[in-house]
């Protein structure tokens, strides 16, 4: 038996795994075996990939999950409300970016069906891999998730956690915080407080796994201790288990690939079209020159219609080059409300209370001079001064506004006995790399 038909039928599915891509195979149906593990962040630097049919599993990090609970479960109607969801978030992906939107049924609550929008960031250069996958989807959905607690595990060096709704993922998102803690799972325990508020889930769950793959160090008992802790339940180690191809894989299909399927299409159909003038040419040139001057104008006609495409990829490039310019003021951990979480989180426990935020994320642009503005102010009043002391010391040392310098002048004493102080930040960090 050849090598080739070996591997007729064989699924190839590339994930993100905890320190770099991994590549899992199987025979169509079947279960996957682990054929490759990287430390490679980027798709593109992933080299050896197995031969056959390849699904590609963005990471949770470039996918925003966005549940709603629908008055109907018609199919012919979910998408509409689906895009209309997505749409009033102001999440609705720009239609020159590929199809970067899709949804799923997950469940249902009493006649109301529970449907899963995902709206995919357009994937930055150099992360899709070399060969063009026949098929895009997440990577918690290519997981088989319990439905009986949140199930939290690393992608490429960075924290994720789901939550699972009779086997289908109902939510995903990465963690801001770095590592597990205390941190990780007040965030966790807020997700699923606005989850339960929204009428997502009943009853939030009160256990959380933790998934270790076999090459990765399980979390210390004192990290499990903290992530409980912060979570409001307990929190256990479990193995990670082997992924799945979905049965059916999301619409997901970046401009790129698009691009690349248009255009290798495009070439079939001109390799066919000249073929077939040769063929009509070598079979007529004998009887008459006539129908080689005709067979020559249909072959500059297929040219023409090659020559067509070229400004399609000229615009995509411009796409690119602006979207790039708009990464700094993309980046989740500068995002508005994740800012305004860790300011919220370095207050002390009572007595002080913040009046006003103002944080400003901007990019100017002037010919080939970028400048980035970021800066944060903040105005409160506390019963004590050794409030305001105890929160100026907690917001220097925030993890998650590490790279923002403070100007913190003393608090003044108000007429009604209080503490009024104001607040000011920069951000210092290194410009965003492209």
């Amino acid at each position: 038996m050849s090598a080739k038909s070996k591997k007729k039928g064989e699924k190839i599915l590339m994930l993100p795994g905890a320190r770099g891509w991994e590549a899992w195979k199987g025979m169509n149906g079947g279960a996957l075996d682990l054929a490759l593990r990287t430390e490679e962040h980027r798709a593109l630097d992933v080299g050896g990939l197995p031969v056959g049919e390849l699904t590609m599993a963005f990471p949770v990090r470039d996918v925003s999950a966005l549940p709603f609970r629908a008055p109907t479960g018609d199919n012919a109607l979910l998408n509409d409300l689906a895009n209309m969801h997505v749409e009033r978030l102001g999440m609705r992906p720009d239609a020159d970016s590929g199809v970067l939107s899709d949804f799923f049924k997950v469940g249902m609550r009493g006649e109301e069906c529970l449907v899963v929008p995902l709206v995919l960031s357009p994937p930055p250069e150099g992360h899709l891999p070399k060969r063009s996958p026949q098929a895009f989807d997440v990577s918690a959905r290519c997981l088989p998730l319990p439905s009986d607690g949140v199930v939290i595990w690393q992608e490429l060096n960075r924290w994720v956690f789901a939550l699972a709704e009779e086997g289908q993922p109902l939510h995903f998102q990465a963690l801001a915080s770095n590592g597990l803690g205390e941190d990780a799972g007040r965030e966790i325990r807020l997700t699923l407080s606005q989850l339960e508020m929204q009428g997502l889930v009943e009853t939030a769950p009160r256990h959380s796994f933790v998934w270790v793959a076999e090459e990765e160090e399980p979390p210390t008992a004192e990290e499990l201790a903290a992530l409980g802790e912060g979570f409001g339940g307990t929190a256990t180690v479990a193995a990670k288990p082997a992924p799945v191809i979905p049965p059916k894989t999301s619409q997901l299909l970046p401009a790129d690939t698009r691009a690349e399927r248009m255009a290798v299409r495009q070439r079939q159909q001109m390799v066919l079209m000249i073929t077939a003038v040769a063929v009509a040419y070598l079979g007529l040139v004998a009887y008459l020159g006539y129908t080689l001057v005709e067979s020559n104008k249909k072959t500059d006609a297929a040219k023409a219609d090659y020559d067509a495409i070229y400004p399609e990829v000229i615009v995509f490039q411009d796409h690119k080059i602006k979207w790039e310019e708009l990464l700094p003021v993309v980046e989740q951990e500068h995002n508005p409300v994740e800012l305004l979480l860790h300011c919220a989180q370095a207050r002390p426990d009572g007595g002080l209370r913040l009046e006003r935020c103002d944080i400003n994320n901007q990019l100017e642009v002037n010919g080939d001079e970028r400048k980035l503005i970021r800066s944060i102010r903040l105005q409160g009043k506390a019963d004590e001064l050794e409030q305001v002391n105890t929160f100026n010391e907690n917001v220097k040392r925030s993890s998650g506004l590490k790279n923002y310098s403070w100007n913190t002048p003393p608090a003044t004493e108000t007429n009604d006995g209080r503490w009024s102080f104001t607040y000011d930040a920069v951000y210092v960090g290194p410009l965003p790399t492209q």
